[in-house]
């Protein structure tokens, strides 16, 4: 994500997701391991656990207090009482502004990361503020940390929150300059095993100075149809916090569905129990106010469906960053989950909790029509059903009774 709530990804993450879910968890070679001294959040096991991106424009931040766990890019760390707050850093790019390209070409011409062409800058989005540098040079990593994650730390930040890890290759990145030669690292495609073995070596050097240290680190790291599933599982498990930009709804008015959805879904639930979990649900709205209700049940539902007590939502209208939303549907509790989510006769995947029910229908074609279990159900929207309910294609559902 991005500090700028003007800068857009919609070309960036469009696509389905992967391709394929392995049954086996994968790790990274040399996961670090976790410190007991790391502060990291530690949401409730019911409701809905929420997570606050960016904190610049709320003047007030007790109006999310017991509401919110985790602060992506916190500015300040006065948080109500259980908010963990995180420094935000972008992972592949300078984060000073006055170390300009120009000043990069005269101070340090060899640290510029460029496309596959050997002279076109790899900027990412196509924000041209923040140079990319070559990660993988010892002395470009000693100056990233010197210059940006130690000054976090000694300011007191718990967490460090790194932005846009792609483990697939989103930018073209391609190598860097040894004076006037062009030295070609990687393809510069979106898929390139040598692109994400790269990232993957930057994540765990960061990880592993950052719990040494007694710091935990999040990363936003991006899901779409060029990701390697292996790459990205080795990458959710060196970070404590993994922050997903995408949610269920990828800033789309379709939202995931059928193949993608069940591969995102499938993913998702295979890290729900062991890892934090910041959802982003973004709606094609630019303000959750304006949003269409059917899109926020949805993300409630889906939510709900994968939901562990590790997993945390955020729900807003598109870049709707840095300010505080609400809406009632984010104050949803029917308990603590009673059963595992199950896939239903009609389509529909379905899962029972202490006081409630919730319900997705993934596929973009079909209604789903669910049995309910007996007695009086009612809607977040206070409809009461009973019997049988009808889902159409692409929504989402919960009911309390």
């Amino acid at each position: 994500m991005s500090n700028n709530p003007r800068l857009t990804r919609r070309g960036l993450l469009a696509g389905t997701a992967a391709t394929a879910l392995l049954t086996v968890r994968t790790t990274a070679s040399a996961e670090p391991s976790r410190s007991t001294a790391l502060t990291l959040p530690n949401p409730p096991a019911g409701g809905i656990s929420r997570g606050q991106v960016f904190d610049n424009q709320i003047p007030d931040r007790s109006v999310y207090a017991g509401l919110v766990w985790f602060v992506w890019g916190a500015s300040s760390l006065d948080q109500p009482t259980g908010a963990v707050p995180s420094a935000y850093l972008p992972a592949f790019r300078d984060f000073d502004k006055t170390h300009t390209l120009a000043w990069y070409e005269a101070n340090h011409p060899e640290w510029i990361a460029y496309k596959a062409d050997g002279s076109t800058v790899a900027w990412e989005f196509g924000n041209m503020t923040y140079v990319p540098i070559d990660f993988q040079n010892p002395a470009v990593r000693t100056f990233y940390w010197d210059s940006f994650v130690q000054p976090k730390i000694d300011a007191g930040y718990p967490i460090i929150a790194f932005d846009n890890i792609g483990t697939f290759n989103g930018y073209g990145n391609a190598g860097h300059k040894n004076g006037t030669q062009f030295v070609q690292q990687y393809t510069g495609d979106r898929v390139d095993d040598a692109w994400a073995a790269a990232v993957l070596d930057w994540m765990s050097y960061l990880s592993q100075r950052l719990h040494a240290a007694g710091i935990g680190m999040a990363a936003n790291i991006t899901w779409n149809a060029s990701v390697k599933l292996p790459d990205m599982l080795a990458a959710v498990d060196l970070v404590d916090v993994y922050v997903d930009e995408q949610g269920f709804t990828v800033h789309r008015p379709e939202n995931y569905n059928d193949a993608a959805w069940l591969n995102k879904y499938d993913f998702t639930r295979q890290i729900a129990a062991q890892t934090l979990h910041l959802a982003i649900n973004q709606t094609t709205e630019e303000t959750l106010a304006t949003a269409t209700q059917a899109q926020i049940d949805w993300a409630v539902a889906n939510y709900l469906l994968y939901r562990e007590q590790k997993s945390l939502l955020t729900i807003c209208g598109v870049g709707e960053y840095h300010v505080f939303v609400d809406c009632p549907q984010l104050h949803t509790d029917i308990g603590t989950p009673s059963a595992p989510p199950v896939l239903d006769a009609s389509g529909a995947y379905t899962r029972r909790y202490q006081r409630g029910l919730t319900l997705v229908n993934p596929s973009s074609t079909a209604t789903a029509a669910v049995t309910l279990p007996s007695g009086t159900w009612t809607d977040l929207h206070g409809a009461t059903v009973s019997g049988q309910l009808s889902l159409p294609p692409n929504s989402g559902s919960v009911l309390s009774n």
